[in-house]
């Protein structure tokens, strides 16, 4: 089969084909762990500079090389569509931003450890599997692989109690999750024959589905749920947030988000889009409770991290929207809205956490609102970038956060669901507040802190960071036609 001047082989090594960019990944996590185990260089840039090679390696491939349309392969395993390359790209990048942001920071923390690239690399090839999944069974494989990696870079800083307490928590909860999510995938498979999305939705659509496929699919809901952090399973949030290191925290919460909700965009809006009035009360719920609590909980903390945390629940309620939205109607706008918001999400969500790694120490990193206490006046760059982060995840004009919000309230409202689009404004109006503080503390209260050390690879993330937040807020249109294409593509 010819695309422009490639030739793609047919069979497996068609398959083999497609799957560079991911076999580039895995290729380059084994070349770190050998690097570690037989050279043990002390300087770990060795290491982030293997990976960050890999990942613009692998970037590269999923831009540049021309695929053959939607096609599937692996029996069907995974489907190889613009909608996994959209995730794959957004994944990729993220993962670059951290591994930019890490050598410094390990450095500062007293962080040694060389099998953290690796990992890293791990998680993120988990996470595109997940985005290319078309087999619940294989789902469940990348979500542990990418799940079973983060546990352990959750609780990296060994000598920390708290690291190693959130490790241990998320490896818990984590495991009850699992647990669920593979229990749903069995009665899914007792209900239909099958694993595959494919033939679930066969089944659906033939009016063959009873009471034990909707029970697997009630269970699906709450595994996916928890990688999501919606109310309520969102209880591991805060505490892991909090006690993993910055960079961690900074990767679970923009990549880990994102495959997962790849993943839950999958199933519901091919494996179950024609039993979407068995599912969409219950997701109804659980939107509107994420986006309430999420917000509301973040009133009164005063850890940048845990608000940062409880941040997060209350945007996974604002993207859940979308897939409420996407209830069978046939349109492909509520996934376009919603992979538009994931890529502002994920933006602003590196924004604000590569500033918090610079105020890391090996006593711990502070975090606390006091410690932001006249940045403004020591760094103005540096508050400028984390208030310009943080007024997006607000939803403040003209930023990308903006026109994220914007997207998902006008499916909203089209697709009839008004009372939810009422619920995300009252709580995205609350939100204004808790984003608010730490930018009234950073400006209008008196230094107190020390100068912080400001690496090159930190300044070109946050020029690159505040440069993505205006011009995709300003801009739209040079974002939004790709989010149309990839999510066109899920019914393709």
């Amino acid at each position: 089969m010819s695309t422009g001047d490639y030739t793609v082989p047919v069979g497996l090594a068609s398959d083999l084909f497609r799957m560079t960019p991911l076999l580039a990944v895995f290729a380059g996590a084994m070349a770190v762990m050998l690097i570690e185990a037989v050279v043990r260089p002390t300087d770990r840039w060795l290491q982030a500079g293997i990976s960050g090679i890999t990942l613009l390696f692998s970037l590269g491939l999923l831009v540049l090389v021309p695929s053959d349309g939607p096609a599937t392969a692996f029996s069907g395993m995974l489907r190889f569509d613009a909608y996994g390359t959209f995730f794959n790209v957004l994944l990729v990048s993220g993962a670059l931003i951290v591994v930019l942001l890490s050598p410094d920071y390990l450095k500062r923390i007293g962080v040694r450890v060389g099998e953290y690239y690796a990992l890293l690399l791990f998680a993120l090839l988990g996470m595109m599997l997940l985005a290319l999944g078309n087999d619940l069974m294989l789902m469940f494989v990348a979500v542990e692989i990418m799940s079973i990696a983060v546990y352990v870079l959750a609780a990296i800083k060994r000598e920390d109690s708290r690291s190693v307490e959130s490790g241990f928590k998320y490896f818990i909860l984590g495991a009850f999750s699992s647990a669920l999510l593979l229990y749903g995938i069995a009665l899914v498979y007792g209900a239909t024959g099958t694993t595959g999305l494919d033939g679930v939705q066969a089944t659906v659509a033939a009016g063959e589905a009873g009471a034990l496929l909707y029970t697997g699919m009630g269970l699906l809901l709450v595994g996916f749920g928890f990688k999501v952090a919606a109310v309520p399973f969102h209880m591991w949030t805060p505490d892991v947030y909090q006690g993993a290191p910055v960079t961690v925290t900074a990767f679970m919460a923009s990549g880990v988000k994102a495959a997962s909700f790849a993943a839950f965009g999958r199933v519901l809006l091919v494996g179950f889009l024609g039993s979407s009035s068995e599912w969409v009360c219950p997701l109804w719920i659980l939107c509107a409770l994420t986006m309430l609590v999420g917000n509301v909980a973040a009133l009164v903390q005063t850890d940048l991290k845990r608000i940062l945390a409880y941040s997060s629940i209350g945007h996974a309620g604002f993207a859940l929207m979308a897939l409420v939205a996407a209830d069978g109607s046939g349109s492909s706008e509520p996934a376009s809205a919603l992979l538009f918001y994931l890529v502002a999400y994920t933006i602003m969500t590196l924004g604000a956490f590569a500033v918090l790694g610079l105020m890391g120490s090996e006593e711990g990193d502070t975090t606390e609102l006091s410690d932001l206490a006249g940045l403004a006046e020591r760094h103005p760059y540096l508050a400028a970038s984390l208030a310009l982060s943080l007024l997006s995840l607000a939803g403040i004009p003209p930023t990308v956060g903006f026109v994220g919000k914007f997207q998902l309230f006008m499916v909203a409202v089209h697709e009839g669901f008004v009372g939810l689009a009422v619920i995300g404004a009252i709580s995205g109006a609350i939100g204004v507040y808790y984003y608010l503080r730490p930018i009234v503390v950073m400006y209008m209260h008196p230094s107190e802190g020390s100068a912080l050390e400001v690496g090159r690879a930190t300044r070109v993330v946050l020029s690159l960071v505040a440069f993505a937040i205006l011009a995709f807020g300003l801009l739209p249109s040079a974002l939004l036609p790709f989010c149309r294409v990839a999510a066109a593509s899920l019914g393709g």
